[in-house]
């Protein structure tokens, strides 16, 4: 009897422990978001969870400014591009299953495009290496953005351009046109439509059941109102047709429902392990070098962990999802404005990353800091700035906005919140320092002015 005894008190102990260190990480985190500043602005709604515990979950800000409403945990938001995700494992379950190959050309689904987009391979597509033009500019916004369309494959041929950006494999540029297309093929393998192919083949399964592909127009409760940015003030976000995103974005979710997301992945209930691994590796270019993204999700080393990760932008939402394998952390930012210098749901992310692993960052002094620190002229035409704020260092490229780096090592920095790395070579005979930055295959040397 003694034995029990001291068995059930030994186990109280060590789940009161537990407990504590992650009431200990939630009160951590919590500081971290003291800076949002967002009480009657747009909010956020911040999740974090490691295996069945959520560590934190919390909204911030308004979700209707006009009614005064409070942000609510669960909202329904608008996931834009991380509906990338559930079409590309859309695709490889097509895959697991037969029905097409990664290897099939676009002229099998889309036979009457262009004779020079033969060589696009469905991969190609996944991993936006098929050198498709960008349309998605300023001038798609102002003046293409809302216009409605029948089926997939009326948007491909209104906006499909007749020549590629760059050979097939050769290159990593997103582009949305790559996952429109993918949808259009979902379409036409299935035999069913794309909103339907993930509600029976995803959702359910996953009893996503707040998760959806909506209709132009479809009234959708618990979903807040969406704000962007126009003449400094905070407006109400332009409309846009769904009808142009089936594939590319528009998936509408909770953050609850993206828990059993990547619940289901892990636990392989809608994608094999050898799927998901390939899922979450880096796409191999013609080169041999290794891209960002693999198919439907970047991928990078983080804080000493590989970490999986997409964000979403569309007029009104913004979110990030960030997930760390090796320890089961998951972390969703989800926002009702679409303006990073409001809400930036990609650092957010990233700083409650930096809470996690704490103990993981490499701490340098600030003399290295500062000899690192100017301006550096690049060898293909462009400046990149260094600067420091404390113990921490920025690059600003080409007079953009200033990205926070993480060290690695006293002299190899990640950006923060971008798949991106910077690394400094001092001159050992008195010469100028040199910087090296990359993203993916994309590479640039410069040496400090």
């Amino acid at each position: 009897m003694r034995q029990i005894l001291w068995a059930l008190l030994f186990s109280l102990i060590i789940t009161s422990c537990g407990k504590d260190r992650e009431i200990s990480l939630g009160d951590k985190i919590d500081r971290q978001l003291q800076v949002l500043n967002v009480n009657d602005k747009p909010g956020v709604e911040v999740f974090v969870k490691r295996d069945t515990s959520i560590i934190y979950h919390k909204a911030f800000g308004k979700s209707n400014l006009q009614t005064n409403e409070n942000l609510e945990i669960n909202s329904v938001f608008n996931l834009a591009s991380i509906s990338k995700e559930f079409t590309a494992v859309s695709i490889l379950q097509l895959v697991e299953q037969k029905k097409l190959n990664l290897t099939d050309s676009l002229h099998l689904f889309l036979p009457d495009i262009p004779s020079q987009y033969k060589f696009i391979t469905v991969e190609n597509l996944l991993s936006h290496t098929s050198g498709i033009k960008r349309y998605t500019d300023m001038s798609w916004a102002e003046n293409e953005a809302d216009r409605k369309f029948e089926r997939s494959s009326d948007v491909i041929k209104y906006f499909l351009t007749d020549s590629l950006d760059f050979k097939p494999s050769t290159r990593h540029a997103y582009a949305n046109m790559n996952y429109i297309i993918l949808g259009h093929i979902i379409e036409k393998v299935s035999h069913m439509s794309y909103q339907d192919y993930l509600k029976q083949n995803i959702f359910d399964p996953l009893e996503m059941n707040q998760t959806f592909f909506p209709k132009d127009g479809q009234s959708i409760p618990n979903k807040p109102v969406g704000y962007e940015i126009k003449e400094e003030s905070i407006v109400l976000a332009r409309p846009y047709s769904y009808t142009q995103s089936k594939g590319p974005g528009s998936i509408h979710t909770t953050a609850n429902d993206m828990a059993r997301w990547y619940k289901g992945l892990i636990s392989h209930k809608v994608i094999s392990k050898e799927s998901l691994d390939r899922a979450w590796s880096s796409y191999i270019l013609s080169s041999g070098e290794k891209s960002n993204y693999g198919f439907g999700f970047y991928n990078d080393e983080k804080f000493g962990q590989t970490s999986i990760f997409h964000n979403g932008f569309i007029f009104g939402f913004s979110s990030s999802d960030l997930y760390f394998p090796k320890d089961d952390y998951l972390i969703l930012v989800l926002s009702n404005i679409s303006d990073i210098n409001t809400i930036n749901t990609n650092k957010i992310a990233f700083d409650i990353a930096s809470v996690i692993y704490e103990n993981a960052t490499v701490q340098l002094d600030v003399e290295l800091l500062d000899s690192y620190v100017g301006t550096y002229k690049m060898v293909e035409g462009f400046k990149a700035k260094v600067s420091r704020e404390g113990l921490k260092l920025f690059i600003s490229v080409d007079g953009g906005p200033a990205d926070e780096l993480s060290a690695n090592t006293k002299t190899k920095f990640r950006v923060k919140d971008f798949p991106a790395k910077v690394e400094f070579n001092p001159s050992n005979d008195g010469g100028k320092m040199k910087i090296f930055l990359s993203n993916g295959s994309d590479q640039f040397h410069g040496v400090k002015e």
